[in-house]
């Protein structure tokens, strides 16, 4: 027959659970004295005048102990935020330097000019094609690097921690800015061209009249296009001299993308190189 025992032995769970629970409380009693003491200290974070050491605070609760924790209402317009925001922009200008931009569009930067038709840049989603048309002088290769500037920007989860950046650093080794008269003498510019996660083609049509160069473009945009890779080109054609130019599988491709998410910006037929403060070109 088999015995059964009872007795001292079941208090043991209940002993057990009432130990942790302790703790428990304790700890939820501090965090809910804490939140109780959180909108004030917010609000006084919010009115800061100085900017904090590094993006931390410091939240007390009321048993006296204190934490530090980031500041959650850092924006750009803090005096910490915008001393951060100016760090990132100083990183991707290098970034960008490195990929071979133009200085004169680095330097325009610091007055963060756009001309109104530049202003759609903000609605590309930074995959297809962005094609920048116009005269010369119209803003067309600022207006690539402002693209260019956006999507680096794009890759940092939070520009506000310097850890993040390095993604931005990192992924400009897969970018590419390129003329296109240079393309068909540089064999590894042209293959970076083809493979790079963001290509820039400056003066689609400056290339020489020769088939053989012609034929290198037209594989580089239509490999971009199979391949779903954001591309950003400046043009003074229209869509009409790029049929001729580079045939209608080129034209289709370009205009199809734009009915899936890519844009035309047409920069129009004036130009505004005097209109930045020293009169330093945008195109």
């Amino acid at each position: 027959m088999r015995k059964h025992y009872c007795g001292t032995g079941e208090k043991k769970p209940v002993e057990r659970t009432e130990h942790i629970a302790k703790p428990i409380a304790r700890s939820l009693e501090e965090v809910i004295a804490m939140l109780g003491e959180m909108e004030e200290k917010l609000s006084q974070i919010k009115s800061c005048p100085e900017p904090c050491d590094d993006g931390m605070v410091v939240i007390s609760a009321s048993s006296g102990q204190a934490r530090k924790m980031p500041c959650p209402l850092i924006a750009s317009n803090c005096p910490y935020g915008e001393w951060m925001e100016h760090g990132l922009d100083r990183c991707v200008t290098g970034v960008m330097s490195d990929i071979g931009v133009p200085r004169r569009h680095l330097e325009n930067f610091a007055e963060a000019f756009q001309a109104e038709a530049l202003t759609g840049i903000d609605k590309w989603p930074a995959r297809g094609f962005l094609i920048f048309t116009g005269d010369t002088g119209s803003g067309k290769s600022f207006g690539a690097a402002l693209a260019v500037r956006k999507y680096l920007k794009s890759l940092v989860a939070n520009r506000f921690d310097r850890r993040t950046w390095e993604i931005a650093e990192k992924a400009g080794n897969s970018v590419v800015w390129c003329a296109a008269m240079d393309i068909n003498h540089d064999r590894e510019t042209a293959e970076l061209a083809k493979h790079g996660q963001l290509a820039v083609i400056d003066d689609l049509g400056g290339e020489a009249d020769i088939p053989a160069v012609q034929t290198v473009l037209r594989g580089i945009i239509l490999r971009r296009y199979d391949m779903k890779l954001p591309t950003v080109i400046t043009t003074t054609l229209t869509m009409l001299d790029i049929d001729l130019r580079y045939g209608g599988r080129v034209a289709d491709r370009l205009t199809e993308d734009v009915g899936k998410g890519g844009m035309i910006i047409e920069c129009g037929d004036v130009s505004i190189r005097n209109l930045v403060t020293g009169g330093r070109e945008l195109d």
